[in-house]
């Protein structure tokens, strides 16, 4: 093999490998925040209706999870309103860990949202990871009200 070719297969493969890394599900088009991102929002105004809880080391949302927001996207849409959906994780896990879990969390509520038919423009998403815990403690009460996704709306 000549320098040429070489030269040429470490391009493809370079080319090929920072391909791979692109995501091209369908949340792409809302905001990602940083979870360093300056708390502009509080927590007031929060039900028991813009907060879905998720199972330990999952972020698939269950019936319940959907019928809520079937109706969060009817009030988000029918009052042309804006949402950030906040993914956040117990403390178990590293916190890069917990970053990427809380970050697909918000993913799919976002992406659940929009095939509710709320536009992409009007959601943004942050994960959080184990860093805003609900409740502290080391034990599965507190666990499970940390593993949750808030949907916040301005």
């Amino acid at each position: 093999m000549n320098i040429i070719q070489k030269s040429l297969i470490t391009f493809l493969v370079i080319t090929v490998a920072s391909c791979s890394s692109v995501s091209m599900d369908r949340t792409s088009d809302s905001t990602a925040i940083s979870a360093s991102a300056s708390d502009a929002y509080s927590d007031s105004g929060l039900t028991s209706n813009n907060i879905l809880y998720f199972a330990y080391d999952r972020s698939d949302i269950n019936s319940e999870g959907r019928a809520k927001i079937r109706s969060l996207a009817n009030v988000i849409k029918d009052n042309n309103l804006s949402v950030r959906v906040e993914g956040h994780c117990d403390e178990r896990g590293t916190r890069e860990y917990n970053l990427a879990l809380g970050e697909q969390r918000a993913k799919t509520v976002a992406e659940l949202l929009i095939i509710n038919g709320v536009s992409s423009e009007k959601i943004s998403t942050v994960s959080y990871g184990e860093e805003k815990p609900a409740l502290s403690g080391s034990n599965e009460s507190s666990w499970s009200k940390n593993r949750r996704a808030l949907v916040k709306t301005f």
